[in-house]
């Protein structure tokens, strides 16, 4: 009876965080579309999405690993609640170093060189990226996983308001609308670190630790540090190369089609973030615990049938040349679909601390991608599409082998 109540208690907890997941992912989801349905602008909207792509794949470069290492470390430590207030202290000190190294940056790309204007969008969302993806991992190992969503639904619904109180008042559109509840987070965090950093007592605080600790994180996460950069670079490449390479009515397709699977990733992030914990902490290692596996794709491939559903409406009203559509899209969906299910079963590479498969892995996934961009001689839409969508799946497969070698088990 005991099972069947806690069990009853913890699917009522991952409905209510999901739902609330799913409200902030919502409003993150359908922020650029509302540009792109309100303003009719394109070039807009491409380059809102070239901006997000950006800050996704320069981030995994930035945190030091320090969200990576996170999990292993407090399943490892002897004193969980030092090593909480040990990564605390850790990030506000890297967020104040990130902080001043983006305001340099702006500095000298504005005095120094022609003005990027998009320079100030991409440091201000790094940071306030950076900081609610490390707040994720704190809230969800001291069980309160719904702390980090308010963060985010905040500084979402805020920009969101500022967007209609624009549009209704028929005033000009400008990308500040997208990014303040963004830029304002990152200001106040700013000076909370400075405020924590500077005036604040620190008990029994050890420089040489906060170092020992960065130089682990870095040890433990190079190989995912590289490994999540190859893919984010492989997933948002057209993104990124949308304002040169393509037409702009391939960039919006490009860009509203993945944005449409975005739903899918959220729905891979938000069971993530809830079940994570249990992944690293308390499963043994060497099984994955088959009824999480089953829940996780059942989700995961209801979501996808739905996206596909929506899109594919999307696609009958907007395109003439459908069958290319359905296409591009049918690729750019599955390669979403099978990427989220390769980085849930891959969580299991970082609970033994062998993340160099994870490396592997990416670097086989990089190849096979650059190779098809080099070899397909096609439409440039079409030829990421496929490299796109070959690379991972052709990486899934080749993961779901080495977990077999290493005798993982379902139980």
């Amino acid at each position: 009876m005991e099972k069947i109540i806690t069990l009853f208690k913890n699917n009522k907890m991952l409905f209510r965080f999901m739902a609330l997941s799913y409200l902030d992912k919502a409003i993150i989801f359908l922020l650029p579309l509302l540009v792109f349905q309100f303003f009719k602008d394109q070039l807009v909207y491409v380059s809102i999405e070239y901006i997000y792509s950006i800050t996704t794949v320069i981030i995994p470069l930035i945190d030091l690993g320090l969200s990576g290492y996170f999990f292993y470390a407090y399943r490892n430590s002897k004193d969980q609640e030092a090593t909480l207030k040990a990564f605390v202290n850790s990030f506000q000190r890297l967020y104040l170093l990130i902080s001043c190294l983006g305001l340099c940056f702006i500095a000298v790309n504005y005095y120094g060189f022609e003005y990027e204007p998009f320079i100030v969008f991409i440091v201000s969302r790094l940071l306030f990226v950076l900081a609610t993806v490390f707040f994720a991992s704190y809230y969800r190992l001291t069980n309160r996983p719904e702390k980090a969503v308010y963060i985010t639904l905040f500084s979402n619904v805020l920009s969101l308001i500022f967007l209609f109180a624009y549009f209704f008042s028929g005033l000009e559109f400008s990308l500040w609308l997208i990014f303040i509840g963004q830029i304002l987070f990152a200001i106040f965090y700013f000076l909370k670190c400075v405020f924590d950093v500077f005036f604040k007592r620190h008990e029994g605080f050890d420089h040489s630790k906060l170092k020992k600790l960065v130089i682990s994180a870095l040890l433990f996460s190079w190989p995912s540090i590289i490994q999540v950069f190859i893919m984010m670079y492989i997933a948002n490449y057209g993104k990124i190369n949308a304002l040169t390479k393509m037409s702009l009515d391939d960039g919006v397709l490009l860009s509203l089609v993945q944005r449409f699977s975005m739903l899918i990733f959220l729905t891979h992030s938000s069971i993530w973030a809830f079940i994570v914990k249990d992944i690293y902490v308390e499963n043994p290692l060497f099984v994955i615990e088959r009824k999480m596996l089953y829940k996780y794709l059942v989700f995961l491939t209801l979501v996808s049938v739905f996206v596909i559903i929506v899109n594919q409406l999307f696609l009958v009203y907007n395109y003439v040349d459908l069958l290319r559509a359905s296409t591009v899209s049918a690729l750019i969906i599955g390669q979403t679909f099978f990427a989220c299910i390769h980085a849930y079963l891959e969580m299991h590479y970082g609970r033994e601390n062998k993340n160099i498969i994870r490396l592997y892995l990416a670097i086989f996934s990089g190849t096979v991608f650059i190779v098809l961009l080099m070899v397909l001689n096609m439409n440039f839409l079409e030829r990421i599409s496929i490299a796109m969508f070959v690379s991972t799946f052709a990486t899934l497969l080749l993961s779901i082998f080495v977990l077999y070698k290493r005798n993982y088990k379902l139980a």
